[in-house]
This record gives C-alpha cells, sequence and structure tokens, in this order.
C-alpha cells in the first residue's frame, strides 16, 4: 500500500485551487490553513477558491471562501498570499 504524501510544492497547489469545478458539476472543496497579514492561522476544513476584485496573479494572492462540505459558502472571501499558505488537504506547503 502507498503512502500518502505529507508534502506539496506550492506551484502544484496553486495549479489544484485553480479549479473552481469538478467535471461532475460540483465545487471543488478542499482544507486549507493559512496566516493572514495580522499572523492569526486560520483553518477552513472545507473552502473553495474565489476570485477576488483585482488581479490576483500580480498581487500573489489568491481568494480562498470557507464553506460546508457540499460546497455551499458559509463566510466572506478572504484574500491570502501565496506565501501565507502552511497546509493543504492535510498536506505542508513546501518550495
Amino acid at each position: 500500500m502507498a503512502k500518502r504524501p505529507t508534502h506539496i510544492r506550492r506551484n502544484m497547489m496553486l495549479k489544484e485551487l485553480d479549479i473552481r469545478w469538478m467535471p461532475n458539476g460540483k465545487r471543488y472543496v478542499f482544507s486549507i490553513k493559512f496566516s493572514d497579514k495580522n499572523g492569526y492561522l486560520h483553518f477552513f476544513p472545507f473552502a473553495i477558491s474565489r476570485g477576488l476584485t483585482y488581479n490576483v496573479r500580480q498581487a500573489r494572492q489568491r481568494g480562498i471562501q470557507p464553506c460546508d462540505e457540499k460546497g455551499n459558502p458559509i463566510d466572506h472571501v478572504y484574500p491570502v498570499g501565496i506565501d501565507a499558505f502552511t497546509k493543504y488537504n492535510g498536506m505542508e506547503v513546501i518550495l
């Protein structure tokens, strides 16, 4: 039996964050842990990727919104810098 990976490279995580919808028409739901600009650590067991009101590629940020297990949003969109991600789907984010 293969071991589950414990690390994920940041560029691979960002490619997975760009996935908005699954082929079956449902939202792509993931778990994520990150720190905000004030140093607070946030953990969302269920989250979806959302767009922001400005060009996130130039700002090096992604929009993360917490949701329930079905993909229904439950809070506002958090702008997160790509250097602030610490865990993604239980895997540690590395460079």
